[in-house]
């Protein structure tokens, strides 16, 4: 069988061989036809003229003759020359040198299997003409001493010879040729394949912005309405509502912050598939975290009538290191999910500290007794945009991203999250975050946030917003406080009127028109403005808040405003103020 990817490459050496056999044949032939005087006429010269036709056939039609066809009679050529010679001459004539040719050909011509059985049937033939010529089965035809004393035996060899040597140096030429020339067309396909390839990644990286700058942009205005909508909602709680219309509030509140968790959800989703996630390692306080969870789920626990049990088997004296915000909104999820589930029983919570192969985890196993999954819907759980049956999602809504973002968290934070379930006896999630547990005995008094109206009568406060509804609601939750309060729409009045209002605080949107909140802050800064300034805004991950503070922002409230986290970041900025 023959090489057929480097037929076409071979075929253009057969031709150039053809034509080296004819031009070295030709003063061959006639010198045996001349020797056919002395010693007679041998088969091999019959043999000579038969070769040397059919060479100038194929060379004159090469063309159209096939490539088999040609490699196959060159290199039986060589092998029938040197046969005849080594049976008509011995050991001692240019037989030996046209077979060499003969396996070199073979190796060049054919794939490695071919050339292999090729060589061997060479090297047999060699042994069995030495071994017969050896034993007496071959007699010389002519006399060897005659034979080497004589011109014509010289030159033969020599002719002999030079045509091996020409033969190997255009194959060897040839080869150097087209290695360098497969050199060259390797490196142009490199090139052209880095060049496609970065060309992808240049449009890759540019799709990834794009969706990053729609979906920051998508965040900015679905929270700012959510804003408006949360935060008449808090005004209104604030009037002394009856029973019925607190009801009514809470539903609002409800249906507005199960929007947002879809929302973040999607933003979360996508800032993993991106590789843009940031996970902290700071220490954090635990009771706190449990304590904002409980509230969290309070009215779907009281209106499903079970209960919620945090059993915490840590020191209370203790802070533990990593995330505490994606630690709390990957228990908040699976707590989430286990009241979503059950309608009657107990959610028990269980946190312990854990140790796996030397390295301490923060543990919390959530164990319901809701409606459970087979295996099956266990299988499909963790999967992107998938409920663990396609019917939970008609009874019980969600995207289907919040198990998914939860595993994925886990992972970031060096921990696990695993399940294990039975239909219709609940379920058992835990969840494992590599953390180290420190003792912690300071007596700090902490702030906690109990809806208490501060009273600011003798602060001003200018508020840089674009949004016309979110001025009157940060308006409203200011006025309370009866802090003096100034609006203006975007960072280029705020810049303009700071001097001339001298506020105690600023409160600075970060996306507004004509000059966004970044800015504004860096040019206050600029020209010495020494009051606090807070950022109102809708991205609050590691690296946006690390910007800010970068550029003269001193703290930041995340859209939606939630009132209490106003009046206290408001309030710490102010002491910290007079205590400086």
């Amino acid at each position: 069988m023959l090489d057929i990817p480097s037929m076409e490459i071979n075929n253009r050496l057969a031709n150039k061989l053809l034509f080296v056999i004819i031009v070295f044949s030709t003063p061959a032939l006639i010198s045996s036809l001349y020797r056919f005087f002395n010693i007679g006429f041998q088969p091999i010269m019959g043999i000579q003229i038969i070769i040397y036709l059919i060479v100038l056939l194929l060379f004159f039609f090469r063309d159209q003759v096939i490539y088999k066809v040609k490699a196959y009679f060159i290199t039986a050529s060589f092998l029938i020359l040197a046969i005849g010679g080594m049976i008509e001459f011995g050991l001692f004539g240019g037989g030996i040198l046209l077979m060499i040719m003969y396996t070199a050909l073979c190796s060049l011509l054919f794939n490695r299997v071919s050339a292999l059985m090729s060589i061997a049937v060479g090297f047999i033939i060699i042994l069995s003409i030495g071994w017969a010529y050896i034993t007496g089965y071959f007699t010389y035809t002519v006399n060897s001493e005659e034979y080497h004393t004589s011109v014509n035996a010289w030159l033969l060899m020599l002719g002999t010879t030079t045509f091996v040597t020409t033969n190997l140096y255009i194959v060897l030429t040839f080869m150097s040729s087209q290695y360098q020339q497969s050199l060259t067309e390797l490196d142009k396909q490199v090139q052209l394949r880095t060049k496609a390839y970065e060309a992808e990644k240049i449009k890759a990286e540019e799709a990834s912005a794009i969706k990053s700058q729609f979906l920051a942009n998508m965040s900015h205005e679905i929270r700012t309405p959510m804003n408006g909508v949360l935060g008449v909602m808090q005004l209104l709680r604030l009037e002394h509502p009856n029973k019925k219309q607190m009801s009514l509030i809470d539903t609002a509140v409800f249906s507005a912050k199960n929007l947002l968790r879809i929302l973040n959800d999607i933003l979360d989703f996508s800032k993993i598939e991106a590789n843009k996630l940031d996970i902290e390692h700071i220490e954090f306080e635990l009771q706190p975290i449990l304590d904002s969870i409980y509230s969290n789920v309070e009215s779907d626990i009281v209106k499903k009538g079970i209960t919620l049990n945090f059993i915490n088997r840590t020191s209370k004296k203790t802070l533990w290191t990593g995330d505490p915000t994606r630690f709390y909104q990957v228990l908040l999820n699976l707590i989430t999910n286990a009241t979503k589930f059950t309608d009657t029983g107990d959610i028990n919570v269980y946190i312990t500290q854990q140790f796996v192969n030397g390295e301490s985890y923060l543990s919390s196993e959530v164990v319901d007794t809701g409606i459970g999954m087979s295996s099956k819907e266990i299988s499909n759980l963790f999967q992107d945009f998938t409920q663990a049956d396609a019917s939970i999602t008609r009874e019980f809504g969600g995207t289907g991203l919040g198990l998914t973002i939860a595993k994925r968290l886990a992972t970031l934070m060096g921990g696990s999250l695993t399940v294990t379930s039975k239909k219709g006896e609940g379920s058992t999630f835990v969840f494992m975050m590599k953390s180290e547990m420190i003792i912690h005995s300071s007596t700090e008094k902490k702030i906690v946030s109990n809806n208490l109206v501060p009273d600011w009568s003798s602060k001003k406060i200018l508020i840089a917003e674009d949004n016309r509804i979110n001025q009157k609601i940060i308006c409203a939750m200011l006025a309370p406080t009866h802090a003096i309060s100034c609006c203006v729409n975007n960072g280029k009045e705020a810049v303009e009127i700071a001097f001339e209002f001298a506020p105690d605080i600023v409160l600075m949107d970060i996306q507004m028109p004509e000059m966004d909140g970044i800015t504004a802050s860096i040019e206050l800064r600029h020209r010495q403005f020494n009051k606090p300034i807070i950022a109102f805004t809708a991205n609050v991950m590691k690296d946006d808040i690390q910007h800010y503070k970068k550029n003269g922002i001193d703290d930041y409230i995340s859209k939606p405003i939630d009132i209490n986290l106003l009046y206290l970041t408001i309030g710490k900025l102010f002491e910290n103020d007079r205590s400086g």
